[in-house]
């Protein structure tokens, strides 16, 4: 019931129930129908295919009433089937007088429809009435038939255990309905409740992710600089990032590509922001060299594309800090379903299981960011032999809960340095 509107749950339950009856009753009929093509067969000289002409017309009442669904093709059905019933009990009483039991069943078999059609309402009292009013039309038109015949006038057993399930099946449906019109609306809030705290899960990953990628990588720079007046590159870009961090910007999403941004214009400026991530690297010491197609980042969703140069920002920063080298290589492929960028340094390496808790940028600010858009991050490093990141994000990434910034001015630029 979850995710059906509850005003349309008892509408929808209705509709679903009463095809099911309609299906059961055109496969009473067929079943009549072929016992008596089959008895036929083993009895040449009994007429019983007058039995069988007889379900026709109220097969086509049946598709009628499918169609229109109208308490009018309701009554119609029952005046048809009323009639073909009797027709039908008439031939069968006449021709399988010795045979009983099979007259007995037979007749079930053409007075369950009657009962299964069940109207055109979606109330339970109406459906009980229609099925009702079908089993005694029914009951009435075989009595009739059996006599005129002279014949036993037979229980129809079947029939009545139609009707006992139909009643008892409509009242757990009405009864299930009323139970989940109650329930929706918890289960509904307890979901919504559900989603917030996912996405106020993201957001503040996000936060941490970008307090670790400047502060920390800050702190980290001042504490190893020389004595006397602070980099003019390190001053610039530490105003930089606080305007960024104090500002909301980073909680604005792809707000901003909205705005009268094509995709030709926002492909051109994902492009930008990558290379100006690069340009801060190298401004940092780091020789990086760039391979492949870096277009292929402008043709991700803006917060994909914001997601992976954070990302490949701060793989950088790690090469600088941790692996013992100065140079990198950036390589960035485009297989037409995804975008994947590899970092690889032939520095130190490090064993990733190794790595403490308290150590947050590969953690957090690689793997995590890339999950929170929808892609995948492999790493391949041992000591000494150098480290390999490589994040693949598809083109139709679904967006996780959190929002992840869009790169669109320099005061959006997340630096590691």
């Amino acid at each position: 019931m979850l995710g059906i509107p509850t005003h349309l749950a008892p509408r929808v339950n209705a509709w679903s129930t009463v095809r099911a009856f309609h299906a059961a009753a055109i496969g009473s009929l067929v079943a009549a129908a072929l016992l008596l093509v089959l008895y036929r067969l083993d009895a040449p000289n009994d007429h019983v295919l007058g039995a069988v002409l007889a379900v026709v017309p109220m097969l086509v009442m049946i598709a009628v009433h499918t169609h229109v669904g109208t308490w009018r093709s309701g009554a119609a059905f029952l005046v048809v089937g009323g009639i073909c019933a009797w027709w039908f009990a008439t031939v069968v009483q006449r021709e399988l007088a010795d045979v009983p039991w099979v007259s007995s069943y037979l007749l079930s078999l053409v007075v369950v429809p009657l009962v299964l059609i069940g109207g055109s309402g979606s109330g339970t009292l109406r459906v009980v009435l229609w099925s009702v009013s079908g089993f005694t039309v029914g009951r009435v038109v075989t009595s009739v038939a059996a006599a005129r015949s002279g014949g036993p006038d037979h229980p129809l057993v079947l029939a009545w255990v139609t009707l006992g399930f139909v009643i008892a099946l409509v009242v757990a449906v009405s009864r299930s309905t009323a139970r989940s019109e109650r329930v929706q609306p918890e289960l509904l809030r307890s979901a919504r409740e559900e989603h917030v705290t996912a996405y106020r899960a993201g957001i503040e990953a996000e936060a941490a992710a970008i307090l670790h990628d400047t502060v920390l990588n800050h702190l980290n720079a001042i504490a190893l600089a020389p004595a006397g007046p602070m980099d003019e590159h390190l001053a610039r870009t530490m105003e930089s990032d606080v305007a960024m961090l104090t500002g909301r910007a980073w909680l604005a999403g792809d707000a901003a590509a909205s705005d009268g941004a094509d995709a030709a214009d926002a492909a051109s400026e994902a492009v930008t922001a990558f290379e100006r991530m690069i340009d801060e690297q190298r401004a940092a010491g780091l020789q990086v060299a760039v391979t492949g197609d870096p277009s292929s980042v402008g043709r991700l969703d803006p917060r994909a594309m914001t997601a992976v140069v954070r990302a490949v920002g701060q793989c950088l920063a790690n090469v600088l800090k941790h692996a013992g080298t100065d140079t990198a290589e950036v390589s960035v492929f485009d297989d037409g379903a995804a975008c994947t960028v590899m970092v690889v340094d032939d520095g130190r390496g490090f064993d990733e299981q190794a790595t403490g808790a308290d150590r947050m940028g590969l953690r957090n600010s690689v793997r995590e960011r890339i999950g929170r858009v929808g892609g995948d991050v492999q790493v391949w490093s041992s000591p000494g032999s150098g480290t390999s990141v490589m994040m693949s994000v598809p083109y139709a990434a679904t967006i996780g809960s959190a929002p992840v910034v869009h790169l669109a001015g320099d005061d959006d630029v997340e630096r590691a340095s």
